[in-house]
């Protein structure tokens, strides 16, 4: 339901916004961003592609994994918009750097995988080694959270910390019995190896402990500060559009795999398959700032530092 609603007010904001192309004034400016080859990123290639923007904005898209960069380029003032974890924003934020959370957008995308078993529940895991892709990142953070929700011992799980596509590759090879990875990934795992099984969906297991609610704020758009106070018509239109693109995703996944396999080398079948596991929203800003409180502040309780050792004030919040 949530989803079906947000995918109707992106269509109702695609509409009363298209007046306002028309009416712009003033010469395009250029629009500096930086994002991951993943389904956040579509709705800003779809924008880039659709021309609402024309004559108002040139937007420059940069495909990159290192998000520390794109944190460095925009404390320097060069990338005005930036695809990122939310706990990355708000820990660079808290660390001094004026980024503005314009809306968070992927909610959900992360499988837990296992080699050859079916992991009922995360007890199932004791004994087993598990491999995830950062030490102190946000997947660890779910993991020991449902670990220790569930009465695991934490001491009789191995955890094996390796990044997402060379973690796939070993768990394939049999040398880890258990994996958790996001999608597209899953998908391209579960199709390439015989014995993986999808064992758990963490946004059904986050839904589980939060009174069914599964919306887990994995990633959002932040815009440097200083480029949302100079700008502020343009990136009130760039965020309600960005709505609108994901609205689109949601009500066109065939036309929006096409995009990932033109910008991102991925096959558009397996990308379409993955977009079935994959929320992309964005939702009212109250809604979202209390989703995200819920989420940083179980982090507060595990690994403090990943957001940066507090949680966001107002100044945070676009």
């Amino acid at each position: 339901m949530k989803r079906l609603q947000a995918l109707m007010a992106g269509m109702v904001i695609l509409c009363a916004l298209l007046p306002c192309a028309a009416a712009w004034a003033g010469e395009p400016v250029k629009v500096r961003i930086q994002g991951p080859p993943a389904a956040g990123m579509l709705p800003l290639i779809w924008l880039q592609e659709s021309g609402l923007l024309a004559g108002q904005a040139e937007l420059e898209i940069t495909f990159s994994q290192d998000h520390q960069r794109g944190l460095a380029l925009a404390a320097a003032s060069d990338l005005d918009l930036l695809v990122t974890g939310v706990n990355v924003g708000a820990k660079a934020y808290n660390k001094g750097i004026d980024l503005k959370l314009l809306s968070t957008n992927t909610w959900g995308l992360d499988y837990l995988l296992t080699a050859g078993f079916q992991a009922e529940n995360w007890r199932d895991l004791e004994g087993k080694s598990l491999c995830l892709p950062l030490q102190g990142g946000p997947l660890d953070f779910l993991a020991r959270y449902f670990l220790l929700q569930h009465g695991a011992d934490l001491g009789r799980v191995e955890f094996v910390y390796l990044p997402s596509n060379s973690g796939a590759k070993t768990f394939q090879l049999g040398r880890v019995d258990a994996i958790i990875l996001p999608e597209p990934l899953a998908t391209v795992t579960l199709r390439s190896f015989e014995q993986a099984v999808l064992s758990l969906d963490l946004q059904e297991e986050w839904g589980r402990l939060h009174g069914g609610d599964e919306r887990i704020p994995f990633v959002g758009l932040f815009a440097r500060g200083g480029f949302a106070r100079e700008n502020q018509e343009l990136v009130r239109l760039i965020r309600e559009y960005y709505q609108a693109g994901a609205a689109w995703m949601e009500a066109h996944p065939e036309e929006a795999a096409s995009l990932a396999e033109r910008h991102f080398g991925q096959p558009a079948e397996v990308f379409q398959e993955s977009l079935k596991r994959t929320h992309v929203q964005v939702y009212p800003r109250a809604e979202e700032r209390e989703l995200i409180e819920v989420f940083f502040s179980a982090i507060m309780d595990l690994f403090p530092e990943m957001i940066g050792g507090t949680l966001p004030d107002d100044g945070f919040y676009y």
